[in-house]
């Protein structure tokens, strides 16, 4: 597709990944935008092995959680370092600047409320339950405090870049997407996505997925090229580093199992989810509104 001076190729990320790499390379995109998932294939898997030979002046990850591991190895293999960026539906969009210290939030055309569990304002600094999405430019169905399950914590402290526009420091992932596991002092912990971050580091790792069933996380790993298909020393290896950081936030007896898959299911748009909780597992939370 031509827009003026603009080549334009969408590509459907269900494309198996040899398709994908041979129309990038004849594409040869100067800036490229996709799924932080969909980038890990092709840095991880085809671009440090010669397939993929691309130099994009811009790289961009949206739609889904981009761990600091991941941003790390899309660096190293493009060369370039991804720029994050944030949106949804409800019209609340946002990017990070050329500085990568949190995402500078488009407030001019949408305002957004940090609040708690309650319904009440967090501070800048400390992170939220949920966000209050109001649409300031959408004329056909008003929006008003619309309810946005992200969990984000607000920067207090101004941008280098000089903009005035809220910041995001940090986005912990969607409250679904949160785990609650037994405590050792007999209460509940909350598992935030980013805890499984460690996986990404693995370069045995393609991509990952945990599931909360019942009193047992299974992780389940698509692995590299590089893995061996008869070496457990991954599975152990992941499984003893997962449950060694839910023992690290206070997690009574974390129960971890490991498991290969030749793929992980994605929604009809592409998109990976990291983390699935069970709902049997979790308090329930009545809010009024």
């Amino acid at each position: 597709m031509g827009i003026g001076l603009h080549r334009v190729l969408a590509l459907p990320v269900t494309l198996p990944l040899p398709q994908l790499v041979e129309a990038l390379n004849q594409f040869q995109p100067t800036y490229l935008q996709v799924y932080p998932s969909v980038a890990m294939w092709l840095a991880a898997e085809e671009q440090q092995a010669g397939r993929l030979r691309l130099a994009p002046q811009i790289l961009v990850t949206a739609a889904e959680l981009r761990t600091p591991e991941m941003t790390q190895r899309l660096t190293d293999a493009f060369g370039v370092r991804p720029f994050d960026f944030y949106g949804c539906t409800e019209g609340l969009f946002g990017s990070e600047c050329q500085h990568h210290q949190g995402i500078h939030l488009f407030e001019d055309t949408t305002l957004v409320e940090n609040v708690d569990a309650d319904g009440q304002p967090v501070p800048a600094g400390q992170p939220g339950a949920r966000l209050l999405v109001t649409n300031l430019y959408n004329q056909v169905q008003p929006l008003l405090r619309l309810e946005v399950t992200d969990l984000v914590t607000l920067d207090p402290d101004p941008c280098r870049c000089g903009r005035s526009l809220v910041r995001v420091s940090a986005i912990h992932g969607r409250s679904d997407d949160v785990l609650s596991l037994p405590a050792r002092d007999g209460g509940r912990v909350d598992v935030h996505p980013l805890q499984f971050a460690l996986l990404t580091r693995d370069p045995q790792v393609r991509e990952f997925q945990v599931v909360q069933d019942g009193p047992v996380l299974r992780v389940r790993i698509v692995p590299s090229h590089t893995a061996a298909a008869g070496d457990t020393t991954l599975e152990a290896r992941l499984g003893q580093a997962v449950a060694h950081q839910l023992l690290k936030l206070g997690v009574q007896d974390p129960q971890i199992s490991v498991e290969r898959r030749p793929k992980l299911a994605r929604s009809a748009g592409g998109k990976l989810k990291l983390v699935i909780a069970d709902p049997n597992c979790r308090p329930v939370h009545t809010n009024a509104h």
